[in-house]
C-alpha cells in the first residue's frame, strides 16, 4: 500500500500554475518535525516537497507560508539525467487530499 499521511508547516508562499492544456498543479515544501537528535538535543525538521494536482491546486490558491495543514497522498519515484548526462533518482509526495488545520501565526511566519 502506497499510503502518506503529513502534518506540517508550508515553508515557502506556493503559487498555483497551469499545464498547457489548463490543468492546475502547484509544489510546495512542507517542513515537518522529523526525530529528537540526542547529540543536539533538538527536534530536526525535514522539508518535504509535496505536488497537488487539479481541484486540491485549486482550493490552495491562498495558502501562504507558516500555513499549517495536513497532506494525505502517496509516495511517487521517479528518475532522470541530469545536465551531465548522470541519472538522478527522486522521491515526491503527491498530495490527493489537503485539510487546512490554520492559518500562519504572523504574515511572514
Amino acid at each position: 500500500m502506497n499510503k502518506v499521511s503529513l502534518v506540517g508547516r508550508v515553508a515557502v508562499d506556493p503559487k498555483v500554475n497551469k499545464t498547457s492544456n489548463g490543468k492546475s498543479y502547484m509544489f510546495l515544501r512542507l517542513a515537518v518535525e522529523g526525530y529528537f537528535d540526542k547529540k543536539t538535543k533538538q527536534m530536526t525538521t525535514d522539508f518535504i516537497p509535496v505536488t497537488v494536482w487539479g481541484r486540491e491546486a485549486d482550493k490552495c490558491r491562498n495558502l501562504l507560508k507558516g500555513s499549517l495543514i495536513s497532506i494525505e497522498g502517496r509516495v511517487s519515484a521517479g528518475s532522470f539525467a541530469d545536465s551531465n548526462g548522470e541519472k538522478k533518482f527522486s522521491l515526491d509526495i503527491i498530495a490527493e487530499s489537503i485539510s487546512f488545520l490554520s492559518k500562519p501565526k504572523s504574515k511572514g511566519a
